[in-house]
C-alpha cells in the first residue's frame, strides 16, 4: 500500500474534525447572538420605560410609585449586568471556538499538503519505472537486432 493510501484515513479523520470544529463554531456564535440579543432587548427595554416615566410628571408620582420604580430599575439594571456578563463569556468562548476550529483546519492543510508531496513522489517514482522499462525495452530490442545483423 502506498504512503498516500495510508494516510487516507488519517486525512479523513482531520477533515471530520476541521467540519466538527467549524459546526461548534457556528453553534457558539449562535449562542453569542443569542445572548446579544437579549441584551439588546433589555436595553431597549429599560429606555423604553425611562422614556415613558420622563414623559409623565414626576411631581404627581407619589413616594411609594417612586421607590417602585427605583426598585424596578435596579432589579433590570442587574439583569443587564448580568445579561452582559454572559454576552463576555460568549464572546471569550467563540473566540476560543475560532482557535480550536483553526488549529483543526491548520493540521488538514497541512496532512493535504502532504498527501499532495507523497501523490508527487510516487508519480515521480511511477514515471522513473516507466522510464526504466522502456529503456529496457528499447535495449533488449536493440540488442537483438544488433544479434540478428
Amino acid at each position: 500500500m502506498s504512503r498516500s493510501r495510508k494516510l487516507d484515513p488519517v486525512i479523513d479523520m482531520a477533515r471530520r474534525a476541521t467540519e466538527a470544529e467549524l459546526g461548534k463554531l457556528g453553534e457558539t456564535n449562535a449562542l453569542l447572538q443569542q445572548a446579544q440579543n437579549q441584551l439588546d432587548d433589555l436595553l431597549r427595554y429599560r429606555d423604553e420605560y425611562l422614556a415613558r416615566f420622563r414623559e409623565d410628571d414626576p411631581m404627581l408620582m407619589s413616594a411609594r410609585k417612586a421607590l417602585e420604580l427605583r426598585g424596578f430599575l435596579a432589579q433590570l439594571d442587574q439583569a443587564i449586568q448580568a445579561q452582559q456578563l454572559q454576552v463576555n463569556q460568549s464572546q471569550q468562548l467563540l473566540g476560543r471556538q475560532q482557535q480550536n476550529w483553526q488549529q483543526a483546519r491548520n493540521k488538514e492543510q497541512a496532512l493535504d499538503a502532504l498527501m499532495d508531496r507523497y501523490r508527487a513522489d510516487e508519480q515521480q517514482r511511477q514515471l522513473r519505472q516507466e522510464q526504466r522499462e522502456n529503456d529496457e525495452h528499447t535495449n533488449a530490442r536493440w540488442l537483438r537486432q544488433r544479434r540478428r545483423s
